[in-house]
């Protein structure tokens, strides 16, 4: 994995907006997005204040044999295939179910019945695309 794809998910990861991020290590917004992009590599200092900023070692940040394990949340906002859009839009569905059910007052059988709710949803709507795919042919 590489050092900008390294970047991006630590950023996230750790709760920063990029442009606040670049702030706290003294680089420009756009400094930040060249290394995220790839176009450029950050100086010794700036990669160092980056690693101490990000919990992490230089070594994990430059080296691409080493390579971050992805949350599950994760796989699905960097590694999905939908529109970014639809994404992030999935990662704040994400944010928001982990929150109910983190509330205590939110009981085990509400949360079956909810995730109950989920799963026929998806099913539904896998069945109404196979429908439609087999009405295609």
């Amino acid at each position: 994995m590489e050092l900008k794809d390294k970047l991006e998910i630590l950023i996230k990861r750790n709760g920063y907006k990029k442009t606040d991020f670049a702030c706290a290590v003294s680089i420009t917004y756009r400094a930040l997005a060249n290394y995220i992009s790839g176009a450029r590599t950050p100086r010794a200092k700036t990669l160092s204040d980056m690693a101490t900023l990000l919990g992490v070692s230089e070594e994990l940040l430059t080296d691409d044999n080493v390579d971050i394990v992805l949350t599950g949340s994760e796989k699905l906002y960097f590694g999905g295939e939908s529109p970014e859009s639809v994404r992030e839009n999935a990662d704040g569905a994400l944010k928001s179910v982990e929150s109910l059910l983190k509330n205590p007052e939110f009981t085990d059988n509400d949360k079956t019945a909810f995730f109950n709710c989920i799963a026929e949803v998806y099913f539904a709507e896998k069945a109404k695309k196979i429908t439609s795919e087999i009405k295609n042919t």
